[in-house]
């Protein structure tokens, strides 16, 4: 029970943080199961599986009353789902931890874009990138949503403002709706191959859903500023953290 009670706490407060700021729950809770002795892929697939449940909630929040692209979300579902099969396979082989520097420089980078131009995510603006494109760019971000996702969704919702001129709330939103996609995808796959503990996965799936909709719920309401705010904050500690690897 005190393992169980740990666990629900330790993905209530991930999810909550990364509900409402765009940043990764499992940047989080990965290096604790790894912590709690638990195996890469099996930690792996427990934080895909309570991935897939909070973000669905989280989406319903943001997007609520918000303009939703069902075509481009459509398309990106579609590829990133391609994706993140063949990363889910890769973690069961590979290391993921030998690309995360490089995506952490692309955030802290991203990052910089955004401190430097504040219009970006504040408001909604005539998009800069066709849906084609866009598109294009989830089969990567859906791989390494199914290798291990860390920095993603701060990835993607840059993508999704800058590329689609999405207004952050909004962007985020999308994410979800995607991330919700590719994670219950590479949870299956993990599943499939016997990767499923329920003395794990089930408190972490119920912290993760009780703090995703608390996070997106508290979010969606607020002033952009200060989800913006939250937005820099968050992704320049994850970038910090992949690109040194700590």
């Amino acid at each position: 029970m005190t393992r169980a009670a740990l666990v629900f706490a330790i993905a209530l407060g991930a999810a909550l943080l990364a509900s409402m700021s765009g940043g990764s729950a499992s940047a989080i809770t990965t290096p604790v199961w790894l912590a709690m002795g638990i195996p890469l892929p099996l930690a792996v697939a427990t934080d895909k599986l309570q991935g897939a449940l909070w973000t669905m909630l989280g989406a319903r929040n943001y997007l609520r009353a918000r303009p939703v692209d069902g075509r481009l979300l459509g398309a990106m579902v579609i590829l990133g789902l391609a994706g993140a099969w063949v990363g889910a396979r890769t973690t069961m082989s590979l290391d993921p931890a030998r690309i995360t520097p490089v995506l952490g420089a692309m955030i802290l980078g991203l990052m910089l874009v955004m401190l430097l131009n504040p219009g970006i995510g504040a408001e909604a603006r005539d998009p800069q990138v066709g849906r084609g494109a866009m598109a294009a760019v989830s089969l990567p971000l859906g791989f390494y949503e199914g290798m291990l996702g860390s920095g993603n969704g701060i990835l993607a919702t840059l993508l999704l403002t800058a590329g689609r001129g999405m207004e952050l709330a909004t962007a985020l939103g999308h994410y979800f709706v995607l991330a919700f996609a590719w994670c219950a995808l590479a949870a299956a796959a993990y599943m499939l191959h016997g990767y499923f503990d329920p003395a794990l996965a089930v408190p972490a799936v119920m912290g993760g859903c009780v703090g995703g909709y608390v996070g997106s719920r508290i979010a969606s309401r607020r002033r952009i500023r200060l989800l913006r705010a939250l937005f820099l904050v968050m992704g320049t500690v994850l970038g910090l953290r992949l690109l040194l690897g700590s």
